[in-house]
């Protein structure tokens, strides 16, 4: 299988891995919203026509949040996790590996049935003491970073103390 430029050019940069949440983990996330949004609608239309601003309101609250999940990126290099955040404002936040304490990797029933995990990141960061990545899919990822966490702490003469 060819590599296309894209994926060439993050080797390139040290990019070992770029991480997304699924889309399926993304709509699960809006369906209660999209379900009180479509009940609202029609109880609007019988009941009280300004109701239905609300209820279209609600419909795009659903979408904002569908296109806010879409849109996180966790970049993994050999040193750092970097979290990308945001559709009209971006958020960039590094989390450098060799302060990583713990990984935790679960799945609730929902990401079991669709080949989705959680990985629970736990840190010495300041800004970031808790890491998580929510509804990615399936795949030995955690071993990836697990690994990429020991070299760093080697490369940095990091010692874990507790």
């Amino acid at each position: 299988m060819m590599k296309t430029h894209s994926e060439n050019r993050f080797h390139q940069n040290g990019i070992v891995e770029l991480i997304r949440p699924s889309p399926i983990y993304a709509f699960a996330s809006v369906i209660p919203i999209l379900i009180v949004s479509l009940i609202a609608l029609p109880a609007a239309v019988i009941i009280y026509s300004p109701l239905i601003c609300a209820a279209v309101l609600l419909g795009i609250v659903a979408l904002y949040r569908y296109l806010c999940i879409i849109k996180i990126r966790y970049v993994l290099t050999k040193e750092t996790i970097i979290m990308k955040t945001g559709i009209l404002a971006r958020k960039y936040d590094n989390l450098e590996l060799f302060r990583v304490k713990d990984l935790i990797v679960s799945q609730s029933i929902f990401e079991r049935i669709f080949g989705l995990m959680t990985i629970r990141i736990h840190t010495t960061d300041l800004s970031t003491n808790i890491l998580n990545l929510k509804g990615i899919p399936l795949s030995n990822i955690s071993e990836t970073i697990r690994e990429l966490v020991q070299t760093a702490r080697l490369k940095n003469h990091i010692i874990g103390v507790d």
